[in-house]
C-alpha cells in the first residue's frame, strides 16, 4: 500500500511540475512540448516516470505525438475525458438539468457583458450565423452546428475568456448526454429561427431585458429534452 501511495505522490509531482512548464514556456494548443529528454532534465525525475506521464496525458488525449516530430498540447475541451466523464457521471436526470442550468445562466451572464462591450461587427456576424442556420433548415439539414456557432458568438461577444473556458466545456458535456440524432420537427425549427431573429433586433436595439427573455426561451427550444 505504501509504495502504491509513493507512486502516486511521484506521479501527481510530475504532473503537476509539467503543468507549471507549460504555465512557465506560454504553451498553448497546438505547441510542441519539450522532449521527453528535457523534461526529465528539467523535473530532476528519470525518464520512465516521465514517460508514463506522458502516456496517461495521450490516454486523456491532453496531448498527441506525431511520429517524427514530437509531442503537441492539444486543446482542452477536445480531450476524451469530457465523454468519459459524460458517460459515467453525467448520465442521470438531475445531472442533465444541471447542466442545462449552468449553460443559462453562462449565457444569460455574457448577455449582459455583450450590452456593455456590444461591437457591430459582432452582432453582424449573428445575423450571418442566422442566414446559416436559414440555409440549413431549407435545405433540410440539421441545423445544430450552426446554433451551436451562434451561441458561441454570443459568449465571445462578452469578451471574458474565463466564461468561454468554462461555457465550452459545460457544452460539450451536453453534447455528450444528449441523444445523436436530436432535432426539432419543422414547426418548432420555424419558431426557433424567429426567435433568433428577434434576439438580433434587441441586441440592435439595445433592448438588454428582452434580449435575456428571448435566450431562456431559445435554450428552452434547444433544451434537447
Amino acid at each position: 500500500m505504501a509504495s502504491a501511495e509513493t507512486s502516486y505522490s511521484k506521479f501527481k509531482v510530475i504532473l503537476e511540475r509539467i503543468h507549471d512548464i507549460i504555465e512557465e514556456d506560454g504553451l498553448r494548443p497546438g505547441d510542441r512540448l519539450p522532449s521527453e529528454r528535457e523534461l526529465s532534465e528539467r523535473l530532476g525525475a528519470g525518464r520512465s516516470s516521465v514517460r508514463e506521464v506522458l502516456r496517461s496525458l495521450e490516454l486523456l488525449g491532453l496531448i498527441s505525438t506525431r511520429r517524427g516530430e514530437g509531442t503537441y498540447l492539444e486543446p482542452y475541451y477536445a480531450h476524451h475525458m469530457v465523454d468519459l466523464l459524460a458517460r459515467f457521471i453525467l448520465q442521470d436526470d438531475k445531472s442533465k438539468q444541471g447542466l442545462l442550468e449552468m449553460r443559462e445562466v453562462l449565457e444569460l451572464g455574457a448577455i449582459r457583458l455583450a450590452f456593455s462591450k456590444r461591437d457591430e461587427q459582432e452582432v453582424a456576424s449573428l445575423e450571418k450565423l442566422l442566414a446559416e442556420m436559414k440555409a440549413a433548415v431549407e435545405q433540410n439539414a440539421n441545423p445544430s452546428a450552426h446554433i451551436e456557432q451562434f451561441h458561441k458568438r454570443i459568449i465571445q461577444m462578452a469578451d471574458n475568456y474565463l466564461l468561454k473556458r468554462i461555457w465550452v466545456p459545460i457544452t460539450k458535456f451536453i453534447q455528450a448526454v444528449v441523444p445523436e440524432d436530436w432535432e426539432l420537427d419543422e414547426a418548432c425549427l420555424h419558431r426557433l429561427l424567429s426567435k433568433y431573429e428577434q434576439l438580433i433586433e434587441a441586441l440592435k436595439e439595445r433592448r438588454q431585458a428582452q434580449a435575456s427573455l428571448l435566450l431562456v426561451e431559445i435554450l428552452d427550444m434547444i433544451a434537447y429534452n
